[in-house]
């Protein structure tokens, strides 16, 4: 079934978000609060009017639907049973063809704001692309402990990477696409591309508050396959120790993407679609004056965080 989850503003803490019980709740709805790996995944309301802290009333709103039409988003737990239907029929549809090299691969980002690095390397290993250095003993392998990023890992560890910069870092390992402020069909075709074939990856870079879950910035994961018939994608959520992975519909994810993101004056955030340059080359010749052309490589001075200079 169905399931949605609880965000608090940013300015909410912690502690009285905890303080909340079904008292609290008007209409007699019960909310789950995330604290284990069974409730991450809230159900039911959006408000809370009344809390006691410290002996005094206390009102608050629990989150707003900003820039979202009155019906809720709803999130698919991809190991309940709808899930599982879900994933049946994009296999059925052949639009399940990257999952599986994702899935052996699959990484969980080492903290909060490592969303974007995490899915990078996750990517890079299931398009099976040599890192050409060691990563532990003798064997090759990309971790986002090995990811050198162009911000300082201080700020990188508090802030994350933006898009500019996550494009930045992949096309130093593979070809990258970057799709910022494409249509909704442009979307829809890329994802339909990238799920029905084996040698190409998508990330998605998208607002958590958008679709109802808790972050303070944008989070990056990979696209693990996509149920055409019924407008449902899988995010493959790489933050598993905060939330599984999910069925959302296209269209709720796009809006997330397309949302205007404060880390970088408002504009919108998107997706990227990422491919081994080494393997479309030996499928087809012709693909190595195509990408020569189409493929130019984002400076560092064009770089949101102006890093370096090249």
């Amino acid at each position: 079934m169905a399931s949605r989850t609880l965000l608090s503003k940013t300015c909410l803490k912690h502690s009285l978000v905890q303080a909340a019980t079904k008292k609290n709740i008007l209409n007699n709805r019960t909310t789950i609060f995330p604290g284990s790996q069974a409730s991450r995944q809230a159900t039911t309301t959006t408000t809370v009017d009344t809390a006691t802290t410290q002996g005094r009333q206390a009102s608050f709103q629990l989150f707003d639907f900003t820039n979202r039409n009155k019906e809720d988003v709803h999130l698919v737990k991809f190991t309940s049973v709808e899930g599982k239907r879900l994933f049946r029929n994009a296999m059925v549809q052949g639009h399940a063809e990257s999952f599986f090299k994702l899935m052996g691969n699959f990484s969980t980002q080492s903290s909060p704001s490592h969303g974007g690095v995490s899915s990078l390397a996750m990517v890079l290993n299931a398009l099976e692309i040599d890192p050409k250095r060691t990563w532990k003993g003798n064997w090759r392998w990309f971790s986002s402990e090995q990811m050198k990023t162009c911000s300082p890992a201080e700020t990188v560890q508090e802030h994350g990477i933006p898009f500019d910069e996550f494009t930045c870092l992949a096309q130093t390992h593979c070809k990258v696409q970057p799709r910022r402020g494409v249509s909704y069909n442009e979307f829809l075709s890329d994802l339909e591309t990238v799920t029905s074939d084996t040698t190409s990856q998508m990330v998605v870079n998208y607002s958590r508050a958008c679709l109802g879950q808790q972050d303070r910035f944008a989070h990056f994961s990979p696209i693990g396959g996509y149920n055409k018939a019924e407008g449902q994608v899988l995010i493959m959520d790489v933050a598993r120790g905060k939330y599984p992975s999910v069925w959302v519909h296209t269209k709720d994810l796009f809006r997330a993407m397309m949302t205007g993101s404060k880390e970088e004056a408002g504009r919108s955030r998107g997706y990227f679609v990422l491919s081994n340059y080494e393997q479309a080359k030996q499928q087809s010749p012709d693909i190595l004056l195509a990408s020569a052309i189409s493929s130019s490589k984002l400076k560092c001075q064009d770089c949101s965080r102006k890093c370096h200079s090249s």
